[in-house]
């Protein structure tokens, strides 16, 4: 799959409210699912978990590429660019019974990218 670039949007902050804040860019691609992957922001790599597509959970509606980067904690200013590059696909995309549920299966895609990283 194909890198990803662009500029950072602004979200709703669902994930910051989880606690696995993203960085979030269009993508208009039909490749759906989550990723173990990193972001290329601020002149390095990080490893990251990443939904492509839809969120069926939450609206079902915005096609993006979110990525939860790992281990990051500063703050990126909406229109700074980055590139999302994708390694492995955890899953595909599901709609879960609540944000319980949904939060639940985020923190174990993100123990899985971590392991994938020796993190």
């Amino acid at each position: 799959m194909e890198n990803i670039r662009g500029k950072i949007l602004a979200g709703n902050n669902l994930g910051y409210q989880f606690g696995f804040p993203t960085v979030n860019v269009f993508y208009y691609g039909e490749e759906k699912g989550v990723f173990v992957g990193r972001v290329f922001v601020q002149g390095s790599w990080h490893p990251a978990a990443i939904n492509l597509g839809v969120r069926p959970t939450v609206d079902n509606e915005a096609h993006l590429c979110e990525a939860h980067i790992i281990n990051w904690n500063k703050n990126l200013a909406v229109g700074t660019e980055i590139e999302v590059e994708f390694k492995q696909k955890i899953r595909d995309t599901k709609k879960f019974a609540n944000f319980d549920e949904l939060k639940s299966q985020i923190a174990k895609d993100v123990e899985f990218v971590k392991t994938c990283y020796n993190l």
